[in-house]
């Protein structure tokens, strides 16, 4: 079995490439909707300077059967490596995943990173699944484990109202709440990629240690782009202080152009000086009654929360979120 790096330029290799890894993460998962070849072909090719991408193969003679890729931090968590193998079902238990594992590890060192860092997507009853068996003969361990919830569409007005009213006795007067479609404007850019930076550290990660991130407006608009090219649109909801006019709370929805039925949840979170006020449920209503008015096509949201996290876990439960897998991430120290 042979390892080496792909050319995102090739449409062939890429293409195959795509295959593997669709292949892969359809497994056993009927619900999963990838995104385009088209919008994933605009990704894989964009150059992120403070998050170089790099993708393996695994080759079993002429034929690629196996797609590791890897994403370098240069501004922040600079000891990590975060990464994904994905190995086409036809072509497991060969040595094809365990190949690209040893490529990140050599990659990870030569880089002087000290920690890999991972996730799987395993069923709710999973304490045995072979992703974790893998995962674990490999040295990987346990850091913390998020459950992946869908919300179908629509959510009804009379629940949706309900959830609005209940919260907005608590933050009306104080606050506004703005939604905005492909990205907020340039004047509450800068507060709002304060808060995104948070995010890293403020939801539980178990015992994995990240640093707070190092967003900036120049790189929020460079991810807009990126967007745009896909043909995605992003939704975003931000409450914004009055009597300051800083952001201090966001929610986001992504809805990918190849997977014309779901949306993705992005990130929520509510600044720590303005917790208590139910304005991580205020932004989330309103920006599913933007998704549901403008995108009636959409038939699902796709989220994932630690359960540790129960703030966050309460708001989707009260919404009708429920649970359809788990997303245990891993971890292991050079």
């Amino acid at each position: 079995m042979e390892t080496r790096l792909i050319d995102v330029h090739d449409d062939e290799v890429c293409a195959r490439a795509y295959e593997v890894i669709v292949a892969s993460k359809d497994h056993e998962r009927p619900w999963h909707e990838p995104p385009s070849l088209a919008e994933t072909l605009v990704e894989w090719r964009h150059v992120d300077e403070a998050e170089p991408m790099e993708m393996w193969g695994a080759w079993d003679g002429d034929e690629l059967v196996g797609v590791a890729t890897i994403w370098l931090p240069m501004s922040d968590n600079t000891s990590m490596v975060w990464h994904d193998v994905q190995v086409h079902p036809a072509h497991r238990r060969r040595a094809a995943g365990s190949a690209l594992v040893e490529r990140i590890v050599h990659r990870a060192g030569e880089e002087g990173r000290s920690t890999l860092v991972t996730d799987l997507m395993v069923p709710p009853e999973s304490e045995d699944h072979p992703y974790r068996r893998f995962a674990e003969r490999h040295g990987f361990r346990l850091s913390n484990t998020e459950i992946i919830r869908h919300l179908q569409l629509p959510v009804a007005e009379d629940v949706l109202g309900r959830q609005a009213e209940h919260a907005r006795a608590r933050w009306e007067g104080e606050y506004r709440l703005e939604t905005h479609v492909g990205g907020v404007p340039p004047e509450l850019q800068p507060s709002l990629c304060a808060v995104m930076n948070q995010l890293a550290v403020d939801a539980p990660t178990g015992d994995i240690d990240f640093e707070e991130e190092t967003l900036t407006p120049e790189r929020y608009e460079e991810y807009l782009a990126l967007f745009r090219r896909q043909g995605r649109v992003r939704l975003t909801t931000v409450a914004v202080h009055e009597a300051t006019g800083d952001v201090v709370a966001y929610t986001d929805l992504m809805l990918p152009s190849g997977a014309p039925s779901v949306a993705w949840q992005w990130g929520t979170l509510v600044h720590k000086a303005h917790r208590g006020r139910r304005l991580g449920m205020a932004v989330k209503v309103e920006n599913l009654r933007r998704l549901q008015d403008d995108h009636p096509e959409r038939q699902r949201v796709v989220t994932g929360n630690d359960d540790t996290n129960a703030w966050m876990v309460s708001i989707n439960e009260d919404l009708g979120f429920r649970i359809v897998e788990l997303c245990p991430a891993y971890q292991r120290r050079l």
